[in-house]
């Protein structure tokens, strides 16, 4: 039997301050609250419980310091949740470092691996 490199690798990023509480899932609310208008829409596209989104935001929320959501009120469509400026900021800066991280351990571990590896997709499940 001889030595065969992996072909994969997969490497989770979270933020946090005290308690790990922000990482792909959170992110991906917020940013379908962002193109949808709603925390319902968002979390119902992801095929998750109303409980358990507010369970993670809240516990980012209170790792974090500060409100990542607001609901608004009336207007033509009824009102509906957006991002606070403070959870625009975190997840705009959160896609481009785990952006950045994911680029580096693909180059690292091509490097390391060998360079006829296969590309990780974008967002490995």
């Amino acid at each position: 039997m001889s030595y065969v490199a992996p072909q994969k690798f997969h490497v989770k990023v979270r933020v946090y301050n005290e308690e790990i509480a922000f990482g792909k899932g959170i992110a991906q609310i917020l940013a379908l609250v962002q193109r949808r208008g709603s925390l319902a829409a968002a979390y119902k596209e992801m095929g998750m419980s109303s409980s358990k989104a507010w369970k993670i935001l809240h516990r980012a929320e209170a790792d974090l310091g500060y409100p990542l959501l607001k609901g608004v009120s009336g207007g033509a469509h009824g009102g509906g949740t957006v991002l606070t400026p403070e959870g625009e900021e975190l997840l705009a800066k959160f896609t481009a470092f785990d952006h950045a991280v994911q680029s580096f351990a693909q180059a690292t571990f091509q490097k390391v691996f060998g360079q006829g590896q296969e590309k990780q997709p974008k967002n490995p499940q």
